[in-house]
């Protein structure tokens, strides 16, 4: 690289990071389309860092998931695919960060009912986790409640309510026992056993998660309005 080069590769960086951030916080707000404008202006500046640069996955991915989360599942799924080849040649098949891409992408095909698919994917990526060491890790209980509301999603309860009660173990011990993610695991298992018509195991965990999202996000947020 020649001095000259330095500085137009710096400015190319702040370009990516700028944009990137604009959509990351563009999608938090759920403000899709500027998330959307945003990542793919990303992705046309990562492309200029090469064909095998993780600033190229990470585009890729960011716009897949906002595509998705659209609708826009015909324009996410090329996305997903190439984002996911390009970080398992970039951090190997076993590397812990493959395993939040196989969850997105397995999210992706849940979203399209592609029911198969997705389940292999979260399987393969708790399968990373355990291996790596981290059974107890957020990331672990994440895709585990993810992999429950496929199975929920399909009828199949009875392999849904082991996964819950895991990932709520994980998230009770690591996040503590009032945190807004133990919630939502206490209202995904409380579904589920009202589903079976079983109120009486239901309601106090529909009580503790209202009582929990009452206190960590405040009395008027529409997740605790999903709740009640």
């Amino acid at each position: 690289m020649t001095q000259d080069d330095s500085p137009k590769e710096h400015d190319l960086l702040l370009r990516w990071e700028t944009v990137l951030r604009a959509g990351e916080i563009a999608f938090q707000k759920g403000n899709y389309a500027a998330a959307e404008r945003m990542f793919k202006s990303a992705l046309e500046q990562a492309e200029k860092f090469g064909q095998q640069d993780s600033r190229l996955s990470t585009s890729l991915i960011n716009l897949a998931m906002t595509l998705c989360t659209e609708g826009k599942h015909a324009e996410a799924d090329p996305l997903f695919r190439r984002g996911l080849a390009l970080d398992e040649t970039l951090l190997g098949p076993d590397d812990p960060d493959l395993a939040i891409d196989l969850n997105d992408v397995a999210a992706h095909y849940r979203r399209m009912g592609r029911y198969g698919e997705a389940e292999q994917l979260y399987k393969r990526a708790i399968a990373i986790l355990e291996k790596s060491g981290k059974q107890e890790a957020p990331d672990l209980a994440l895709i585990l409640n993810n992999l429950g509301l496929l199975y929920c999603e399909q009828g199949n309860s009875s392999l849904a309510e082991p996964l819950y009660q895991r990932a709520l173990s994980i998230r009770e011990n690591i996040l503590g026992p009032k945190h807004p993610d133990v919630a939502e695991t206490l209202i995904n298992l409380a579904a589920l056993y009202a589903m079976e018509n079983k109120a009486t195991l239901a309601e106090p965990l529909y009580d503790r998660a209202i009582s929990i999202l009452g206190l960590t996000l405040g009395p008027d947020h529409p997740e605790l309005a999903v709740a009640l």
